[in-house]
């Protein structure tokens, strides 16, 4: 292999990863949800999605520093993929968002992900001293949206759900359409 040949391949492997945390990144994790959805439309199998927003992100930057900061959003990618199983994804979409693509999962199924995934969270942020918490949104989908960006938006919304009713909270979806 030239050393060409090995710089084109680390540069797609960088154009799909988060550089701080190695999740996916938002351009990997949109090409992956298309790809999930087909899939699910073909064989008829539910899958969920949970939107993660930090609560209080923004406090461990400024009385803490960047570093400080930096090494949270590495733990919280750590402790998810410690509680997630090896074919679920998770992605950071922007500064302190997190999703996590949950194939084949029903709704009970992902609330044992879920709870477990945000009690590892919670305990990961005591044990570094900062004061984050987690608003999620979380959405099965049994019937399948049209395209990545709408599941998206619609786990969001959901989320903001949560952060509207007063953050550290989780709340749960069955999509289905009108």
């Amino acid at each position: 292999q030239s050393e060409l040949e090995k710089n084109l391949h680390m540069e797609k492997k960088l154009a799909r990863k988060d550089m701080l945390t190695g999740a996916a990144n938002r351009r990997l994790f949109f090409e992956l949800a298309e790809v999930e959805i087909r899939r699910s439309r073909r064989y008829k199998h539910p899958f969920t999605l949970a939107y993660i927003d930090l609560d209080n992100f923004k406090k461990v930057n400024d009385t803490q520093g960047h570093n400080a900061g930096d090494n949270g959003l590495k733990v919280v990618v750590e402790t998810i993929r410690k509680n997630i199983r090896e074919i679920d994804l998770i992605s950071r979409l922007s500064g302190d968002e997190f999703v996590i693509l949950l194939p084949e999962t029903s709704l009970d199924q992902a609330k044992v992900v879920v709870e477990r995934t945000q009690k590892g969270l919670l305990f990961a942020m005591q044990k570094n001293g900062w004061p984050v918490t987690f608003s999620i949104g979380v959405v099965t989908f049994e019937e399948l949206p049209s395209t990545a960006d709408e599941m998206v938006k619609i786990a969001d919304n959901l989320m903001y759900d949560v952060k509207k009713s007063g953050k550290n909270m989780v709340k749960y979806d069955v999509y289905q359409k009108d």
